[in-house]
Formats: structure tokens, C-alpha cells, sequence
């Protein structure tokens, strides 16, 4: 019996490493993302401890008013660069997101493929076995009638 080549195994091959990759990347993305929303987090604290220290300031102690006003400004500078930075990231994460998803539908598509060529295959080899069978017995009987007839 013949045995099934897929002449697209180095496709595949070559679709699930890149595949491989792109997942590795996406982790990486994700990673990246996920300390960016943390140190946002952190910085919106440092925000809101600055306003509340400038409220204070500025209902009891009014020579530091000034220095809680720069304070504040600052971490809201900070603030608005790390939600900034982390909209990037964002746009980043989706686009790497929409290229792991198109490397996965490659790897099925071929995978889809391959299974359906082995599967048209081995209908093919069936029926090949079942011509064989069929001319084998009609050989058989075929001889069995002349022994029939001359015995």
C-alpha cells in the first residue's frame, strides 16, 4: 500500500514556527502591557496622594501651596505621559493580536488541507484495493468455472 506525502509539510512546518513566534511575541506584548497598566496605576496614586496634599496645603498651610502645586503638575505630567505610553502599547498588543490570529488561521488552513488530501487519499487507496478484490474474484471464479467444465 502507497503511503501519503503531503507535499506541503515544509508549509506547514514553516507556518506553526512562525506561529511559534508570533505567540512568543504576543506574550511579550501582553507582558509589556500589563507592567505599563501597573506603573499607570501606581502613578494615578502618586496623582490623587499630590491633589489631596495640595488641598491640604492650601486649607492649612498656605507657604507650601506652592511647592504641592509644582508636585502635582508634575505627577500629572507623568500621569498623562504613562496613559500616553500605554495607548501605544495598546494599539501594539492588538496589532500583534491580528497577526497571531492570521498566523493561527495559516497553521489551520494548512492543517484543513492536509487532512482532506490523506482523506481523498485513502478513499482512493480503497478503491484500488476494492478493483483488486473485485478482479481477483473474478479471476477466481473465472477458474473455477473452466475446472467446472473440463472436470
Amino acid at each position: 500500500m502507497a503511503r501519503f506525502r503531503f507535499r506541503l509539510e515544509a508549509n506547514i512546518r514553516l507556518a506553526e514556527q512562525t506561529l511559534e513566534i508570533v505567540q512568543r511575541e504576543f506574550a511579550q506584548v501582553v507582558q509589556l502591557w500589563n507592567s505599563l497598566v501597573k506603573a499607570f496605576e501606581v502613578q494615578q496614586e502618586l496623582y490623587n496622594d499630590a491633589q489631596a496634599g495640595q488641598r491640604e496645603a492650601g486649607r492649612n498651610r498656605p507657604e507650601e501651596l506652592g511647592i504641592w502645586q509644582l508636585f502635582a503638575s508634575e505627577q500629572q505630567r507623568r500621569l498623562v505621559q504613562c496613559h500616553e505610553e500605554l495607548k501605544k502599547q495598546e494599539l501594539i498588543m492588538e496589532n500583534t493580536r491580528r497577526i497571531l490570529l492570521e498566523a493561527h488561521r495559516e497553521v489551520e488552513k494548512l492543517e484543513r488541507l492536509k487532512e482532506k488530501q490523506t482523506k481523498a487519499f485513502q478513499l482512493a487507496e480503497l478503491q484500488q484495493e476494492q478493483k483488486i478484490l473485485d478482479e481477483t474474484g473474478q479471476v477466481l471464479h473465472w477458474r473455477q468455472q473452466i475446472v467446472i467444465q473440463h472436470g
